[in-house]
């Protein structure tokens, strides 16, 4: 039971990080368009409505993301993780989603190359922070 606890919460706050990276892709995303092109944007899009739903994409593209990643590299330490295949998981995982949510997966394209991103830069990033902080230098060296 207690494994289960834990892959839900390291799963749920991957899925919270991606929720606030799309949801920050969002913001650049509507400010550009108010920005460049206003005409693209129609009344009722704002962001009171297109965030939230970015917010919902993000976190289920991470949850999809931390379920393939545990299945497929259940034997793997972070350090022997391949970016390339970490890379592909974000893909899968985020691009079904369009799907999933009940559209045409027309943005399947979208939301596959941000999952990937988003999951190599996870990885590289926990990598990073778990080699710990440098060791201290003697000034004299």
């Amino acid at each position: 039971m207690t494994r289960l606890i834990r892959w839900l919460r390291g799963a749920v706050g991957i899925g919270l990080t991606w929720a606030a990276l799309w949801v920050a892709f969002g913001v650049v995303l509507v400010i550009g368009l108010r920005l460049f092109r206003p005409e693209e944007l129609d009344r009722g899009e704002a962001f009171g409505t297109i965030l939230p739903v970015l917010g919902l994409v993000g976190f289920l593209s991470g949850i999809g993301f931390a379920g393939l990643l545990s299945m497929a590299e259940r034997r793997r330490t972070l350090q022997d993780l391949s970016l390339g295949r970490v890379a592909l998981w974000g893909l899968l995982g985020s691009a079904a989603i369009p799907l999933l949510m009940g559209t045409d997966g027309s943005m399947g394209w979208l939301t596959g190359s941000l999952g990937a991103t988003f999951a190599a830069a996870s990885v590289a990033v926990a990598r990073r922070g778990s080699l710990g902080p440098p060791a201290p230098r003697d000034l004299l060296e």
